[in-house]
């Protein structure tokens, strides 16, 4: 690896460890901030914070790097400047694309969202402090705009029909065009297949479909499993209400949810009523919040829902590391992994550092 490119990642080390550790005073004022203001669970925003300290190590980096082609010693001057607007359905869902800024050596102007706006800042300032992060941010983007020139590539998340609203924004204010390289992620589900009823099996379910409310692009929307709901809604619940107990669901569906459960009813299709969650026996493409799509089914119906549904799908999970998808899906993972993938996971198929990496 090129000498400057290691030097890069051995000091983005030490900011994370600095960032992530116990005494870090301002991660800890972020985090209260966070959950008083109810913009975050302090369950989820634990369950986030132990992910990232599992994945935001040198090996990793340094993995993500490889795999990504970005070591051919062309990143470590390349100074274009990335504009990333960052969502805040999640904690810290932005982290990818920062690291993988500073990884390729650019210059980061961040959009932080209104629904996340403490916890990435003390991030941002300890990679700016040690010296591994050059750019600003601001939950404002017109404030942003007075300090950022027009930028060389954009990200961000979002539906498809965002995309021309967006970009007029960002032409108004001079950050950005049509003609400005983007890559934007419009994914927002995922599907999972399961073999079996076991409680490993059940436990990893129940966090992938539950976990931050399942408003997450990789939390499972839909469950292919060899048996029908009815035969094992009862035994599923247990392990939802072991979650919930653990990991209190924070945010609530809206009552048009309730209504829907109705209509089910009326019209006989089989459906577990959580309060707050609602699984139910259809393969409807997904599309509201807050709702489990259960399908009786094998590999063969998972490959053709996941063909079918294909448009909006982030993840195919799987219990079974032998199962084989249709080559244009993504390849399988772990089930067990759904809420903690790897820092180089690649985000609707596209690795953000290989796409700045071929783009510099």
């Amino acid at each position: 690896m090129e000498k400057k490119l290691q030097t890069r990642i051995d000091k983005l080390q030490v900011a994370i460890d600095e960032w992530l550790s116990p005494d870090n005073a301002d991660l800890k004022e972020a985090i209260e901030k966070s959950v008083n203001e109810g913009l975050f669970s302090f369950e989820d925003i634990k369950y986030q914070i132990r992910s990232l300290k599992k994945s935001l190590i040198k090996c990793e980096f340094e993995r993500w790097v490889e795999l990504s082609g970005a070591n051919e010693g062309k990143l470590p001057d390349n100074k274009e400047k990335v504009l990333c607007l960052h969502a805040g359905n999640l904690p810290l869902v932005g982290v990818q694309d920062i690291l993988a800024v500073v990884l390729s050596g650019n210059h980061y102007a961040g959009k932080l969202s209104k629904k996340d706006p403490y916890l990435p800042v003390t991030l941002l300032k300890k990679l700016k402090k040690h010296e591994v992060l050059n750019g600003t941010w601001s939950v404002d983007l017109d404030e942003l705009a007075i300090h950022v020139d027009k930028v060389d590539k954009l990200m961000f998340s979002g539906s498809t029909d965002s995309v021309d609203p967006v970009i007029d924004r960002l032409e108004s204010l001079g950050l950005a065009n049509v003609t400005t390289p983007r890559l934007m992620r419009t994914a927002h589900y995922s599907i999972a297949l399961i073999e079996d009823d076991s409680p490993d099996t059940f436990h990893q379910l129940a966090e992938a479909v539950l976990r931050y409310g399942g408003s997450g692009c990789r939390s499972v929307a839909m469950i292919i499993a060899p048996f029908g709901l009815k035969s094992k809604k009862c035994e599923f619940t247990d392990y939802v209400e072991e979650f919930w107990l653990r990991n209190p669901q924070h945010k609530k569906p809206s009552p048009s949810l309730y209504h829907r459960y109705a209509y089910n009813k009326s019209v006989g299709i089989e459906q577990s009523w959580l309060d707050d969650f609602l699984i139910e026996e259809t393969d409807l493409q997904p599309a509201d919040p807050f709702i489990l799509h259960w399908v009786k089914g094998d590999v063969d119906k998972f490959n053709e829902l996941a063909l079918n549904y294909r448009n909006g799908l982030q993840a195919l999970y799987v219990t079974n590391p032998d199962i084989e998808t249709a080559d244009v899906l993504p390849a399988p993972e772990m089930l067990s992994d759904a809420q903690q993938p790897p820092i180089w996971w690649k985000p609707d198929g596209v690795d953000p550092l290989e796409w700045l990496s071929k783009r510099a």
